[in-house]
């Protein structure tokens, strides 16, 4: 499991709503490997996605939000079929001092050989650094209004 998150100055709320249009928000980074299509339209439990990453003939895979908690700030989304199998999930927590936090953690297995050396060469050091990124431009877009 990977686990990445980011301190925010915002309410708990206004960041879940954005983990809740995760990979739709205008914050969305233009440099982001990461391409989401909702293929369902609404953003709710039972939403289906198409993940395609932006890299030459890389991997993609369809997801699905098995939960959509916005009392308890959690959203998670299983992976359907490609090369995970597994989910990430996106919460909100509270940290010391009045503090929240978003929390992406990214619990799979890969799936195939040649998908579990392409993810140890290449794939899960760019997967981290993308994440990395994601969550600074919440944390960006949060603060700044």
């Amino acid at each position: 499991m990977i686990v990445q998150e980011a301190m925010i100055a915002s309410s708990p709320q206004e960041i879940f709503e954005e983990l809740l249009i995760w990979g739709e928000a205008n914050w969305w980074p233009k440099k982001s490997l990461m391409r989401f299509i909702n293929l369902s339209g609404a953003r709710k439990q039972s939403t289906v996605y198409l993940q395609k990453t932006k890299l030459p003939f890389g991997p993609a895979w369809h997801t699905r939000n098995e939960i959509v908690d916005s009392q308890n700030l959690r959203l998670k989304r299983i992976f359907l079929d490609g090369m995970f199998d597994g989910f990430e999930e996106l919460t909100v927590a509270k940290s010391k001092d009045n503090a929240f936090k978003a929390i992406y953690a990214f619990n799979y297995h890969i799936k195939g050989l040649i998908n579990k050396i392409m993810w140890n060469l290449i794939f899960k050091r760019l997967h981290i650094k993308n994440i990395d990124l994601i969550l600074s431009s919440l944390k960006r877009y949060l603060e700044k209004g």
